[in-house]
């Protein structure tokens, strides 16, 4: 008569899994998972039950490992998908936070057995888990770059949902004065986000970057954006032509797909080509901008002065920052035209970088405009014109 026991062949799996078995009560999961790997099963679970069958060993209370662990997931199931309810996905990752004490007696076993090259308890949990949850919502599994990642922590019993970062590039113009570029910090968490400012990072939106970002928290549902601006302008400055560029890093979105228009008004700033990409350029991004400047005296200056300002076009203009170190900075073109005795309109077209005010009035910045006029000079407003790259 034919053998039809499909563990025929495998006696030292069943002479060591009776020795496992007269001191420990395992579950099929843990028990399958033991001898998996040398076997031609795919199921932990079916190989630990054919296991058991074979040497008519009765089934356990409570396995000594997993506390029966296994017998909860969909219950946990039922908690990833809760928690990833609002979230668009395609791509997954799980992972787990277990208790010490069953990774310890995972870990005293696989040792007092000699069980090498056998994956651990958490690898099992975090397996079955995915297997369940992909095949209810026909997510693909993806351990370098998923859309979504989640994390059972069962010492807590809670579900942690991170998504992607995402990254896009916009630029802004601004047509009214009064606005600044940057927005103040929430003064309860210093930026990092808390429940007081909805782990926004600030609470006020009376910025461009305020404005911005409170277009992307409702497009896009996410808690916190981190902005990189190419440059920077005064409160009181234009920002005209085809506008300031600038990046956002998106954290945690809850949704990916969103629909982006090519130009949208928030208040006194429109927002252009607003567009996903795929990741923020490191380093210095180099750029030029031209400007027009209203530089006003503090003596008289008279129009055979102010042709002296034509010494700065071309030259490098050398910046030093706070801690001392030098930068150069390019002036490509500069125009002038007196408004008054003490008064005078410049358009310049400059490398980025270059800080306007104190160009003008010469501080940490040689040659300024001050020097060259030889009188006390200050910049009562500048705008922006256009951004080049």
């Amino acid at each position: 008569m034919q053998n039809h026991n499909p563990l025929q062949k495998y006696d030292k799996i069943i002479t060591e899994s009776k020795s496992i078995l007269e001191q420990y009560d395992l579950c099929d999961y843990c028990l399958g998972r033991f001898f998996i790997k040398k076997t031609n099963f795919s199921s932990v679970k079916k190989l630990g039950r054919e296991i058991r069958n074979s040497i008519n060993a009765k089934d356990t209370a409570q396995c000594y490992i997993c506390k029966d662990i296994f017998s909860l997931s969909d219950f946990y199931v039922k908690m990833m998908l809760d928690a990833s309810d609002k979230y668009q996905f395609s791509t997954i990752l799980v992972g787990t936070i277990l208790k010490q004490s069953i990774t310890e007696r995972d870990d005293k076993i696989r040792s007092e057995f000699y069980l090498r090259g056998v994956d651990s308890i958490k690898t099992l949990v975090t397996r079955e888990l995915e297997k369940k949850f992909t095949k209810i919502t026909h997510g693909i599994i993806d351990h370098l770059s998923p859309d979504i990642t989640l994390t059972i922590n069962f010492k807590t019993e809670h579900c942690d949902v991170k998504t992607r970062h995402l990254f896009l590039y916009g630029r802004y113009t601004k047509s009214k004065r009064g606005l600044s570029q940057k927005q103040k910090s929430c003064e309860d968490c210093y930026g990092r986000g808390c429940l007081f400012c909805d782990n926004h990072g600030i609470i006020s939106f009376d910025s461009v970057e305020g404005k911005i970002s409170k277009i992307l928290y409702k497009k896009f549902q996410t808690e916190h954006v981190k902005f990189t601006w190419m440059g920077s302008e005064d409160k009181k400055s234009l920002v005209l032509g085809n506008g300031r560029p600038f990046f956002a890093k998106l954290i945690s979105p809850k949704k990916s797909d969103v629909l982006l228009p090519k130009k949208s008004r928030q208040d006194e700033i429109i927002i252009h080509d607003l567009r996903k990409i795929d990741h923020i350029p490191k380093g210095t991004i180099p750029f030029k901008s031209k400007i027009t400047l209203l530089i006003e005296t503090k003596n008289k200056i008279t129009s055979e002065k102010l042709k002296e300002l034509k010494h700065l076009d071309g030259i490098p203009i050398i910046v030093t920052d706070e801690r001392g170190i030098r930068h150069k900075k390019i002036i490509h073109s500069l125009k002038y035209k007196k408004e008054s005795a003490r008064s005078f309109f410049v358009i310049l077209e400059a490398d980025g970088g270059l800080p306007i005010k104190r160009f003008v009035e010469g501080i940490n910045v040689d040659p300024s405009i001050g020097k060259i006029l030889d009188t006390k000079c200050s910049c009562r407003q500048f705008d922006i014109n256009q951004i080049l790259p």
